[in-house]
């Protein structure tokens, strides 16, 4: 299976790099910030009435219509094809453009190779025909496309004098791609202004150009591309930035939120002018439940992107209630298409009186390690004092059923930012009633007191099976804001940030927060995390011998000690000064039982 790069942050680093973190069914691309162009070349502007006008369109039926050109004879170049399911993912085949049927431009870099930098790069453009656009002052690019990212490069190039100079707009490349997923939607509809090199001018061509850097990426779909007079007033509202602000310092959505933790809830939108007109005066309206509140009128200039926020912020009530998030933007103007002016239905908020979740509860993808050991999981801010017993994760169904799992808590050192180890429960197998399914947990701590005003981290996690199955596969829903979700790789030992939001949720019902009857023994492991040495004590009330393990990842006792014939409570050092950072685990066995806990050691 073909690995899947996302991009993630070293915690204790400062440059982003591709990490080897890998996704399932990876779920919609959000457009790039870096596709709105900004400030625009325009010699006059287009009257307060003017209508769209279409300058020039192809649908690719015509394949004559089009040069394409390939560096080296690689066979996978563009082709004009007409068969939308010949996409190579099937979460985004049938392309699904208006005029697919018809024909479209197509390139296919999975079917080319079988290993990365096998020497067999594609690097193909598709070049338009001469346009004229010399009697439009504003010019914007449209096209439909259908797209999976790794690695490969795509974009769009305009040239405004026959092809002798072209400028980029480049979707991705291998070393900047930012985006926070890798699949497009079924179609991606980009709009470009172009007027700073197309308007006015009679010499106008659009380029396509793909190249897969010499990997195994993935493909391109392109169909009904377009030249357009854009409306004269249109705002468009991209989505609505909405949550609370805590410890953390970032606004986080919580979709299900615990009586415990009903704080106010900050509302913005995310509006886009797609018009020829600058606009003065454009407001975002929310309307949660019953609640409604604006922002101030705000100036949005062509071409710009600008977030409006509302003046008032929601508490909703403790009560059990799901509060539905819908917004809309408005300006003083008759917008000219006031179909992409409002978001119903965008999100909803569920006060309930236990459960603490940042995803929607619709699973997108998957987060795994292809059967190696790791853990993933989210921040979450806490508001009020509370206590925690249990959490749970939802359970992707590539997942493998005999996988064993647990959940583990972290706190947050304020002064060094590191992740300290604060409980877990116990292991758990995978049954086949749990894929595809949420499975909860109780800590072996039983409730566990968190502190307002502080953030704590929630992940699931496994030792892995050596990379025999899948084994965990963390079910995730979308993206997620930068550094706020957390995934920590067993095999070199290093905490990254995952921008797919993790399905892990707290849940705050006393009754899950029993400790677990297989700790038997009472054991405890503390200092932990351990540096020189820590301590393990637990209570055997037969006469027994007893064997404490300290096992690593790999499943290697590194440390042990034999106690015969002991009774009640003891309490046993274990050095381990000369073990090196990272995950242990320690096991005590005595009367034919067998427990562990994890142990962290920093050295």
């Amino acid at each position: 299976m073909k690995k899947l790069y996302v991009s993630f942050l070293a915690v204790m680093t400062a440059g982003t790099f591709h990490a080897q973190v890998k996704t399932v069914n990876a779920p919609r691309l959000e457009k790039k910030a870096s596709f709105e162009v900004g400030s625009s070349s325009v010699a006059q502007k287009p009257s307060e009435i003017a209508k769209i006008t279409t300058i020039w369109s192809d649908n690719f039926s015509v394949a004559a219509n089009w040069t394409i050109a390939s560096t080296g004879s690689n066979p996978e170049q563009w082709h004009i094809v007409n068969t939308p399911n010949v996409i190579p993912v099937s979460a985004l085949s049938p392309f699904n453009s208006p005029t697919a049927a018809n024909g479209f431009l197509f390139v296919n870099s999975d079917a080319n190779n079988t290993v990365d930098m096998d020497g067999t790069p594609i690097i193909t453009t598709a070049t338009s025909g001469t346009i004229d656009c010399s009697a439009h002052s504003v010019v914007k690019l449209k096209y439909h496309h259908n797209f999976r990212w790794w690695h490969d490069t795509r974009g769009v190039s305009v040239s405004g004098d026959n092809g002798v100079t072209w400028h980029d707009y480049e979707m991705s490349n291998e070393t900047s791609y930012s985006l926070p997923n890798q699949n497009s939607g079924n179609p991606e509809v980009t709009i470009i202004d172009v007027s700073q090199w197309c308007a006015g001018s009679s010499q106008v061509k659009v380029k396509f150009y793909y190249n897969d850097n010499d990997y195994w990426g993935w493909y391109w779909a392109v169909d009904d591309v377009e030249l357009y007079v854009p409306e004269a007033n249109d705002l468009k509202l991209n989505r609505i930035y909405w949550g609370s602000t805590g410890f953390w310092a970032e606004r986080l959505a919580y979709y299900k939120v615990p009586a415990s933790q009903v704080t106010e809830i900050e509302f913005s939108g995310i509006v886009e002018n797609i018009g020829a007109l600058d606009q003065q005066d454009a407001v975002f309206t929310v309307n949660a439940g019953t609640f409604s509140s604006s922002s101030a009128a705000t100036p949005v200039l062509v071409g710009n992107v600008d977030t409006l926020a509302c003046a008032t912020t929601l508490t909703p009530g403790t009560a059990t209630a799901t509060i539905s998030v819908s917004g809309t933007v408005a300006m003083g103007n008759n917008d000219g298409d006031a179909t992409n002016n409002t978001l119903s239905n965008y999100a909803a908020v569920a006060v309930n009186p236990y459960v603490y979740a940042r995803d929607n509860g619709t699973a997108l993808n998957g987060s795994f390690n292809s059967g190696m050991g790791f853990e993933v999981g989210n921040i979450f801010d806490i508001f009020a004092n509370t206590n925690i017993g249990a959490g749970s994760v939802h359970i992707h169904s590539a997942a493998e059923p005999g996988a064993e799992i647990y959940l583990k808590l972290y706190s947050i050192d304020p002064a060094s930012g590191d992740f300290l180890y604060v409980d877990e429960t116990g292991p758990y197998v995978l049954q086949n009633a749990d894929i595809d399914a949420e499975v909860t947990l109780s800590f072996l701590g039983g409730n566990y007191s968190l502190n307002a005003g502080e953030a704590y981290l929630l992940v699931a996690g496994s030792n892995g099976d050596g990379g025999a199955t899948n084994d965990l596969v963390v079910g995730t829903a979308g993206p997620a804001p930068a550094q706020t979700c957390f995934y920590y790789d067993m095999t070199d030992l290093t905490w990254y940030y995952t921008t797919s939001q993790p399905m892990v949720r707290m849940n705050f019902d006393p009754a899950l927060g029993i400790k677990e009857n297989n700790n038997t023994f009472g054991l405890e492991v503390a200092p932990n995390p351990a540096a020189n040495a820590t301590s393990v004590t637990f209570t055997v009330k037969n006469t027994s011998d007893a064997v404490i393990n300290v096992i690593d990842m790999a499943g290697k006792v590194v440390a042990t000690q034999t106690l015969s014939g002991i009774n009640g409570t003891q309490a046993v050092e274990i050095n381990t000064s000369a073990l090196t950072s990272g995950m242990y685990t320690v096991n005590v066995s005595a009367n034919g039982t067998s427990v562990s806990k994890k142990l962290a050691i920093r050295n």
